[in-house]
């Protein structure tokens, strides 16, 4: 006898028909696509790209802890629980089997001649961070989203080094790179850009800070970033009378 169909579904019914996104007859997305979907594909989240990294049965795990934590929030209001086991997939998830050992011999060290607090302090991101009203691509550059398919582009191009000042309003600050999803920068450009951070510490006196700071895509050519525009960079701040550069990756 033939299964009888869900009770408020009909058989052959639109309710049975291919899910929204996806062509009815295309093959069915496995649960190893799913998870490594969110990792620069169709699910593309860097909140969660660490899926990829897990095998389908923490994975699961780990999704299912997950929704329980986020179904009591509905009941509980608070978030924390959900925040922590997020923040502790990923742990699990990138933790190395053995700690690291990084070693560094042929890197030159140059003291800091002046104490922090009186040096003048430059912040730059590798996040694709950019003024606004200073597109790096030009006043039709391309969207976070479009980015994404111009990766190749990104990685074959020289790089441009863009200049904010040092009281630039957050809301001027945009955020475009095609090598990482951008949504949580977009939403908060102080976790890729934290010139928030240094304004609170410069103010306790705690350093100084440069007239002006600095953002560029890391997808790009990186021997043309060694080689060409990096000494260029390290010119021009220091004609500037920058001492000291904060780097931030992403």
């Amino acid at each position: 006898m033939a299964d009888e169909a869900p009770e408020g579904h009909e058989a052959g019914s639109a309710a049975d028909e291919a899910p929204e996104g996806h062509e009815a007859g295309s093959a069915a997305m496995s649960f190893e696509e799913f998870r490594n979907a969110f990792y620069y594909g169709e699910f593309s989240d860097m909140q969660f790209k660490y899926l990829a990294k897990m095998s389908d049965q923490a994975a699961a795990e780990t999704i299912a802890t997950l929704l329980r934590h986020l179904g009591e929030a509905f009941d509980t209001g608070d978030l924390g629980p959900l925040r922590e086991a997020a923040y502790q997939a990923q742990v699990r998830a990138y933790e190395p089997s053995e700690p690291p050992e990084p070693t560094v011999d042929d890197a030159v060290f140059t003291p800091l001649g002046t104490p922090l607090a009186e040096a003048r302090l430059a912040l730059i991101s590798a996040g694709g961070v950019f003024d606004v009203d200073d597109d790096p691509m030009g006043p039709d550059g391309p969207s976070q989203q479009d980015s994404l398919s111009l990766i190749g582009d990104f990685l074959r191009s020289v790089p441009t080094l863009s200049v904010l000042p040092w009281d630039i309003a957050a809301d001027r600050v945009a955020v475009r790179h095609p090598g990482y999803d951008a949504t949580t920068a977009q939403r908060d450009p102080e976790t890729v850009f934290p010139l928030q951070h240094l304004r609170d510490l410069a103010s306790e006196g705690r350093l100084g800070l440069a007239d002006e700071h600095y953002g560029f895509a890391g997808a790009t050519s990186q021997s043309r970033l060694r080689k060409e525009v990096a000494p260029r960079w390290a010119e021009h701040m220091a004609a500037r009378e920058v001492d000291a550069a904060l780097l931030v990756a992403t």
